[in-house]
């Protein structure tokens, strides 16, 4: 199964979609689920309408479709607001006030600066994957 790279964007109503490897910009939404459900639709119409030599090359995405979705510090925070800002700085051993500020939109994280916050977003979802109740 081959993961699909998804691109998400902050719009003036929500969110943009787009899956940069095919020619169509894939849906908007309010939120991960919606922008989920939304680009899988699309993107479902998208290979239906395909003919040819592109069928066979998108044929690879028809069973199933995962995504690596990628996005910018602020619009994680903006559209992930239960998450909390402090934890994350903790564990990617950031100032707390910087990442708030990064969550804003106010400055902008460096590559590594971006990478560590991104290490410790999937620290906390690997967490968050072995509670149970």
């Amino acid at each position: 199964m081959k993961r699909i790279v998804a691109i998400i964007e902050k719009t003036e109503t929500g969110y943009c979609a787009y899956v940069p490897e095919f020619d169509f910009c894939g849906t908007v939404g309010n939120s991960m689920l919606e922008i989920r459900t939304n680009l899988i639709e699309a993107i479902s119409l998208f290979l239906e309408d395909s003919s040819g030599d592109k069928a066979d090359r998108l044929g690879v995405y028809k069973e199933a479709m995962e995504f690596d979705f990628r996005m910018d510090v602020s619009d994680f925070f903006q559209l992930h607001n239960p998450v909390k800002q402090s934890l994350i700085a903790k564990k990617a051993g950031i100032n707390p006030s910087l990442l708030r500020q990064y969550a804003r939109g106010i400055k902008h994280p460096g590559v590594n600066q971006a990478l560590k916050i991104e290490k410790a977003i999937h620290q906390l979802g690997r967490e968050l994957l072995q509670v149970r109740f």
